[in-house]
């Protein structure tokens, strides 16, 4: 996925980084990746990163607090469902609409609004099974 011009080098640069690894990155994996480039500070990699998830095209994994590239368009947004291996951290995302179609149903006491949601199934990837 190529971002539009709203981006500035160093989104691109850590953009470009992440999409060729198949496991999620670590903010410092990431920055010692870009460290091969040039040089660049933690900061500015933390920057980065929340802009390319303010955008919408990267997605961070709680579990393994590693930063991974969107499947989708980019152009819509959606709720980021991820499926973490636990043995080798790769994830994948899912298709988030088989959740929103089940949280659709969810009645709770305190009627929560379920149409933002993040989701991430911790689970055992077949290679690792």
């Amino acid at each position: 996925m190529k971002i539009s011009k709203c981006c500035n080098r160093n989104d691109q640069q850590a953009l470009n980084v992440l999409k060729k690894h198949t496991k999620g990155l670590t903010a410092y994996s990431l920055l010692s990746e870009l460290q091969k480039i040039r040089n660049i500070k933690p900061m500015t990699v933390y920057r980065s990163l929340n802009s390319l998830q303010k955008m919408g095209v990267v997605h961070k994994s709680n579990q393994s607090k590693t930063y991974f590239v969107c499947n989708g368009n980019g152009k819509d947004k959606h709720n980021p469902a991820v499926a973490v291996c636990k043995k080798c951290e790769k994830t994948e995302e899912l298709n988030p609409n088989i959740f929103s179609k089940l949280f659709n149903n969810i009645k709770t006491k305190e009627k929560y609004n379920f149409s933002n949601f993040e989701i991430e199934i911790s689970t055992i990837c077949q290679k690792c099974n």
